[in-house]
């Protein structure tokens, strides 16, 4: 006669089933975790960097390639593009070059692109970038901008609007007209 008795497990065989199971185990707390924190952040680019919709938010998100794509395509890199931000702007709409929306998000590396691909400092809020970019704290966008020849001189820069500086530099220029 035999009985079904189950024999207790040793240590040994406890041990090597926890260590077969933990990295299961927190693999899942993991992906749920992920998971989570997207549910809760729906725009939160994870795994790859949000899509571009204009140049405007390819320079945004500091997407040189998006951007590039957009020059590419066949874009003016000079042509006056909409933005709106709740600081640069107030919250309010307004036309600027791409070139000085680079300089306002303080996207160094997108102004380097536009200024490689035809970006030109024609108009006088152009010009003025340099100037904004004293206004936003960010002397190393400041001093490659003012190696243009056009270049308002630190000197020459207006007080600025502290909450919204963008705005304050086109309304300034719009002004100069």
């Amino acid at each position: 006669m035999t009985t079904n008795q189950t024999l207790p497990m040793d240590r040994r065989t406890r041990f090597v089933a926890a260590l077969i199971t933990t990295p299961a185990v927190l693999a899942a707390l993991a992906v749920l975790v992920i998971d989570v924190w997207r549910f809760q952040s729906p725009n939160a680019a994870l795994l790859t960097a949000p899509f571009a919709y204009s140049l405007a938010d390819a320079i945004a998100a500091d997407n040189v390639q998006e951007a590039y794509t957009f020059i590419r395509a066949g874009q003016d890199p000079n042509e006056l593009i909409a933005v709106r931000h709740p600081v640069l702007t107030d919250g309010r709409p307004v036309l600027v070059s791409p070139l000085l929306w680079a300089v306002a998000t303080q996207k160094r590396n997108v102004l380097l692109m536009l200024l490689g691909h035809g970006a030109r400092m024609d108009r006088a809020m152009d010009r003025s970038a340099g100037c904004l970019a004293d206004a936003l704290g960010d002397a190393n966008i400041a001093s490659l901008l003012r190696a243009y020849e056009d270049a308002v001189p630190r000197e020459g820069c207006q007080a600025r609007n502290a909450s919204a500086p963008l705005l304050s530099l086109i309304e300034k220029a719009g002004s100069a007209k």
